[in-house]
Order: structure tokens, then C-alpha cells, then sequence
């Protein structure tokens, strides 16, 4: 797969806090591969692997469960820049969203928000593409809690979330993450995603400039990645977020990217990649994070995963990673995934 990338203000207080906690800020860097640059341009591009890695690193380094949400409090979406001048700008919360989700290319290749409307309420799933062996979860909570601290700022500060739900299994400990999300917390479940009701969503942003916005959209157009370098990582993206649906075919992963299939095939195909591997990628590591991360049974995985059983689920397991669900939980490494021409 092609690495995805993102802009190393990502990092912006991490040192600061390691510090505050105990830890060695540069000990943590060298493990995960960041050099000292990344900490002070922040405009530099980064990869997203080395960056989770780094977070995942900073949470065992200083005994904490809670890193990313400690360091969304010093964050926030002011990190995504333009993208959050923009959204600020939007007439609702909801544009607000929508405006988040389509331009987060511009702060990173490898991350993917998606709106879902629901019976009643407005999903906003999150999620990342990352190496197999990076666990992502300080990532994802860090994304999540910052989403939900700029929505209190819109919304009023006794506000929380309808639910919030985690891929990942529940910490020891549910303090931090009840103080940042509410008391509705849902752990190993299919998706990263903050729920809201759709009254909220509907809310008006105070600071509503349709003018601004627009100026501010069109240019981040110009700004956000070329479509051939992103292809594979957006396919990628795209799959991760339907597979919930369980409709994540060729067909709807194009209609996801606002591409006609052949249009999708032709580029995949420029960029030596295989659709179906890319799927077939996706699911071998998200099986493999469920079954390293998560208390969910292989049966539970399976149809969490859209296949008929365990059964195929091992079957396949077998077949693209070279080891089973059970060999995966006594600490197994699988395959590595492969790499498209460029």
C-alpha cells in the first residue's frame, strides 16, 4: 500500500506532554522514527504509520491509557487549519462536519471521516489507514476527543455526544474517557464514531460566513493532494468506511469517491493496484486488529467483517496473512502487506 501522509502540527504539544508526565519526549521520537524537525516545521509532511506509532509509544512509555485524550485538550481542530477556519464558517453543525470530512485530505492522506445518516442520529465515523502491527489507538481517540471538544464549543459545554464507539476493547479505567465523551461509551464495535442526535446537528454555527467559506473551499481545492498520488489510500479509505454497510464493492466504493467505476478501475490500474487486494488488505487488518485489540470473538469478527462464519473467516485469514484467528491471539506475525508499483 502506498504510505499515507499528514502534517507534523499533528505533533504539536506531544513533547510538552511526555515531559509533564515523566517520560524522555525524545527517547519516544527515535523509537518511532521522527526526527527532531517534525516537532518544530510544523508544515511538514510526515507518515501517518511513524505518527500513530509515536502516540501508541507515549501512552506505555508513561503509564497512561489516556494520551490521545490528553492531548486533545492541548489540541483541538485548530491543528487542521484552513480546514477548520472553513468549517467554523459553515451555516450548521452539520455543514460544519461535511466540510471537515471532504477536505481532511488537506491535514492528512491517510485519515477518512465519514457522515452516515441514521435512524436518529448523525454517525461521524473516523478512521485511519495504517500498517499492519500499528495499533492506532491513541490515534483514534485523539481524533474523536478533539471532534467532541470543538462540538461542545459550537453546541455549549454541558453538551455530549448521543454514543460514541471504539473499534478498540475498554481501558482499565473509564474516567478520562467518560469526562471526554459522556457516559454512552460502546467498545469493539465495527466502527470509530461520535454519534449525535440530529437536533444538535442541525444547530447554527455562530460564526456563519457563507462568503468566507466559499473562498476558504475553493482554495483548498488547490491545496489537497493530486488524484493519482492519493488513489490507492483513498480506495483504502473508502473500503474502511463501507465496510460497516457491508456494501463495499467496486461500485459503491466509486460512488464513495464521486468516480465512475471505470474511471476507478483505470487509475488502479496505472498505479498497479488490484481492488480486490485492496479489500482483501482492509479486512486482513481489521481482523487482525480485532483479534490483537478487541474482546470479540472470531464469530463476532467474521460478522463484523461480512463473512458467512469463522470458518471463512480463518479460511481466509489463512489463505492472505498465513495465519489463523487463533494463531493471531497467541502473538502470531503475519505477512506483510504489499506494496503497488508507484
Amino acid at each position: 500500500m502506498v504510505n499515507g501522509m499528514m502534517k507534523s502540527i499533528a505533533l504539536r504539544g506531544c513533547h510538552n506532554l511526555i515531559a509533564e508526565l515523566g517520560g524522555a519526549p525524545e527517547r519516544v521520537a527515535r523509537a518511532a522514527g521522527l526526527s527532531q524537525q517534525a516537532f518544530t516545521d510544523p508544515d511538514m509532511s510526515v507518515d501517518s504509520d511513524a505518527v500513530a506509532t509515536y502516540f501508541d509509544l507515549a501512552a506505555r512509555h508513561c503509564g497512561v491509557e489516556d494520551f490521545g485524550l490528553k492531548l486533545a485538550k492541548r489540541q483541538g481542530l485548530q491543528i487542521l487549519g484552513p480546514v477548520w477556519v472553513m468549517a467554523r464558517s459553515a451555516a450548521t453543525v452539520r455543514e460544519a462536519l461535511s466540510d471537515v470530512a471532504k477536505h481532511i485530505g488537506y491535514f492528512a492522506t491517510s485519515i477518512v471521516i465519514t457522515l452516515r445518516e441514521e435512524p436518529s442520529v448523525l454517525a461521524v465515523a473516523y478512521d485511519a489507514s495504517l500498517a499492519r502491527g500499528v495499533e492506532g489507538r491513541q490515534m483514534v481517540e485523539l481524533g474523536l476527543a478533539s471532534l467532541c471538544l470543538e462540538l461542545r464549543n459550537s453546541l455549549g459545554a454541558n453538551w455530549r455526544p448521543a454514543a460514541v464507539q471504539f473499534r478498540h476493547s475498554a481501558p482499565a479505567d473509564l474516567a478520562a474517557h467518560r469526562q471526554a465523551f459522556g457516559d454512552h461509551l460502546m467498545f469493539d464495535q465495527e466502527r470509530n464514531a461520535v454519534l449525535l442526535d440530529k437536533t444538535s446537528a442541525d444547530r447554527p454555527m455562530r460564526d456563519h460566513n457563507d462568503r468566507a467559506r466559499k473562498v476558504l473551499a475553493a482554495s483548498l481545492k488547490l491545496q489537497l493532494p493530486g488524484d493519482a498520488a492519493c488513489d490507492v489510500v483513498r480506495v483504502e479509505l473508502a473500503v474502511r468506511a463501507l465496510i460497516p454497510s457491508g456494501r463495499f464493492d467496486l461500485p459503491a466504493v466509486a460512488g464513495e469517491l464521486g468516480l465512475c467505476t471505470r474511471t476507478l478501475q483505470m487509475r488502479l490500474k496505472r498505479r498497479g493496484a488490484s481492488f480486490q487486494k485492496i479489500v482483501d488488505q482492509v479486512r486482513v487488518e481489521l481482523a487482525e486488529k480485532y483479534l490483537r485489540n478487541s474482546r470479540l470473538s472470531a464469530a463476532e469478527i467474521a460478522e463484523l467483517l461480512h463473512f458467512a462464519d469463522s470458518s471463512a473467516l480463518s479460511r481466509f485469514m489463512k489463505s492472505k496473512a498465513g495465519a489463523t484467528p487463533s494463531d493471531i491471539r497467541r502473538g502470531a506475525v503475519i505477512k506483510r502487506r504489499e506494496v503497488p508499483a508507484t
